[in-house]
């Protein structure tokens, strides 16, 4: 079987930032909304490949200023007589290159600035997002199996992963959100098994249910990848348990810390 990593081993060049346009805004979910962005920016926007993620940079939420990045030898920039604008990272969830539109998934938790911005835009408010997405997760067409496993944040990049699975390859995905009417229609695939976990009927916290599952699973026959994306603290329990019990070969296993409890600043891109 192939070593997999989680991106390409050339770096893709970066383009120029983008503004675009909220064309629609959708309710998944009462805790889930997904924005479609349009534009003539997003032409040649160019994803390759599932669970890739891209920068939005918001409005600054006291005067409304949207302060465009520069893109320069040491990546983006901005001008000195302002403020950088707030950002967070994101799945790209769907991309239609003929119409130019660009939908993105948004969670809505807490005070946090990405949730705040998502819980009030309309069609017509402006963003700004990073040139190219980036950080491909690679799929082994030869693989024997995958377990997926992820919390509200992780949904999309689950979507696409599962979207773009081969039929032939078995999968069991584990998904913890707070209650039944967080659920949100996933690809179906023969193969693929989908396991729902409710926090708020358990009274658990965040990941508990998640972990548990994970600590109870069956790792099946063959040559197979774990991904999991959810709390940090989660993520690297979770990832301890598949090496150190289950005894799976570390490079199989992409293992990322969404968000962090007690944290609004976490790290974008904590690979545990």
């Amino acid at each position: 079987m192939n070593s997999q990593n989680e991106t390409p081993s050339t770096p893709r060049r970066r383009s120029p930032p983008r503004p675009v346009n909220v064309v629609a805004v959708r309710q998944l979910s009462p805790h889930a909304v997904r924005v479609k962005f349009g534009g003539e920016q997003l032409k040649g926007f160019e994803p390759k490949g599932p669970a890739e993620h891209l920068r939005v940079f918001f409005p600054d939420p006291t005067s409304g200023k949207l302060t465009l990045p520069v893109l320069g030898p040491e990546g983006y920039s901005f001008p000195e007589d302002s403020e950088r604008p707030p950002s967070r990272t994101f799945t790209p969830r769907t991309w239609n290159p003929e119409t130019t539109e660009l939908e993105i998934d948004f969670v809505l938790h807490g005070q946090g600035i990405a949730s705040q911005w998502a819980a009030n835009v309309k069609p017509g408010d402006q963003a700004v997002i990073s040139g190219r997405p980036q950080g491909t997760y690679l799929l082994d067409h030869d693989a024997d199996w995958y377990i997926l496993a992820g919390d509200e944040t992780a949904l999309p990049a689950i979507a696409t992963i599962i979207e773009t699975l081969p039929v032939s390859i078995p999968a069991q995905v584990y998904i913890e959100v707070l209650d039944n009417a967080e659920e949100q229609e996933l690809p179906n695939l023969p193969l693929v098994q989908v396991f729902w976990l409710h926090r708020d009927s358990n009274k658990a916290s965040p990941g508990q249910m998640l972990l548990s599952a994970l600590r109870h699973i069956s790792i099946p026959e063959g040559n197979g990848y774990v991904w999991i994306g959810c709390e940090a603290s989660v993520v690297r329990a979770a990832k301890k348990y598949f090496i150190e019990d289950l005894l799976l070969d570390e490079t199989t296993i992409h293992a990322q810390g969404y968000w962090q409890q007690g944290n609004l600043n976490h790290p974008d891109h904590d690979v545990a």
